[in-house]
């Protein structure tokens, strides 16, 4: 290794110690001059990226198309209500519910292209969207709403007791958030309880426990994990199943009741964890861990399929036709009374059930014939 001094030349073990740092102290200082110099760069082309994007929008909403149609429909309805969440009633005009459905799937199309598919709608009209207010999340709007209400309502009177008559809907708020935070602290799942909005309240002082710990209704030992998962093996046992949701209106309608009471817990428990299974794949704070679903998918638990992934489309259902045109055997005349043509020739073992779905018949009236 050599260092050059003008036009000579050399070798490091030549050099003093001095001289060595000396040479490197103005190498570090080129370095960062040239780092400092590629910041500017890359600053200069941010700022022209967000330019020549911001001319796009502009230019693009000015386009004759659908999008852009109903894009103008709601800057019109907010600037006459004052906001973008198109509300509608059973006297709503046929314009207005149009709005909102179209308002609604501007909100599923950004959650698939958070998830990663891109193709429902474009970068530059989630901005436009932006631009107007637009609420992405109906639900984290409004309990947004409410913290900013109660935060409101405690800096006036010092305290979290919302009366009915000052509030009817704060005081409700209040009481679920109490409610939320016994049912997390003892086991259960609260996907609208999570740690964000706990450090949120917990940074205005929130109480947590009601004014009056008498009237609080305990929680026992049945509502831990553990034993509700136990519970829910022992319904299994009993039924060779977990779809728990199918036989509440049975044991409501007094045919035949539950063998045990506390299975009416489990609807609640198992839409729970799926909810929390979601936060769990999306690598967020979540009350599951990897033994819990391991035990929960090993006991037939059938987890609920990220946005991201494919819907159950006409695809299956133009496979599903190809398949009825492809069957020589297929016979719908109008007398036919043989159960095969009753069935339209589809064979159970064939038909295409999404992991989501508890029972052929929950989503597939034929297969009720089957």
């Amino acid at each position: 290794m050599s260092f050059s001094f003008g036009t000579v030349v050399l070798p490091i073990s030549e050099l003093s110690a001095d001289q060595i740092a000396e040479r490197a102290k103005k190498e570090l200082e080129e370095a960062e001059a040239a780092l400092e110099n590629a910041r500017q760069h890359l600053q200069q082309a941010e700022e022209r990226h967000a330019r020549a994007k911001q001319h796009y929008v502009e230019t693009d909403i000015q386009r004759n198309c659908s999008w852009n149609n109903m894009y103008q429909k709601l800057l019109q309805y907010k600037e006459a209500e004052g906001n973008t969440l198109v509300l509608t009633t059973k006297d709503s005009t046929t314009d207005r519910k149009k709005l909102a459905k179209w308002v609604q799937n501007q909100r599923l199309h950004y959650k698939y292209f958070m998830n990663g598919d891109k193709k429902h709608i474009k970068d530059h009209r989630i901005d436009a969207l932006n631009r107007t207010g637009f609420v992405w999340n109906v639900l984290e709007h409004a309990w947004d709403l409410n913290f900013s209400g109660l935060e409101s309502y405690y800096a006036e009177h010092g305290n979290f007791d919302v009366p009915k008559k000052h509030s009817a809907k704060l005081n409700t708020f209040v009481s679920n958030l109490r409610k939320a935070m016994r049912r997390k602290k003892d086991g259960l799942f609260q996907k609208e309880l999570n740690e964000e909005r706990v450090s949120r309240l917990n940074s205005i002082g929130f109480i947590w426990d009601m004014k009056h710990p008498a009237r609080q209704r305990s929680v026992g030992e049945h509502v831990q994990f553990d034993y509700l998962y136990d519970l829910l093996a022992d319904f299994k046992e009993t039924y060779g199943h977990v779809q728990v949701s199918k036989m509440m209106p049975i044991w409501r309608s007094g045919d035949e009741p539950p063998p045990r009471q506390e299975y009416k817990r489990l609807p609640f428990f198992v839409s729970s964890v799926r909810s929390e299974h979601e936060l769990f794949v999306e690598g967020k704070s979540c009350a599951l861990n990897e033994e819990k679903v391991l035990k929960l998918t090993e006991l037939g638990v059938k987890w609920k399929k990220p946005a991201s992934e494919p819907r159950r489309s006409c695809a299956v259902r133009q496979k599903k036709s190809e398949k009825a045109k492809n069957d020589d055997g297929l016979n719908l005349s109008a007398g036919a009374d043989d159960a095969d043509t009753v069935n339209c020739g589809i064979d159970a073992a064939n038909v295409e059930i999404p992991d989501d779905c508890d029972t052929v018949n929950d989503r597939d009236p034929i297969a009720e014939n089957l």
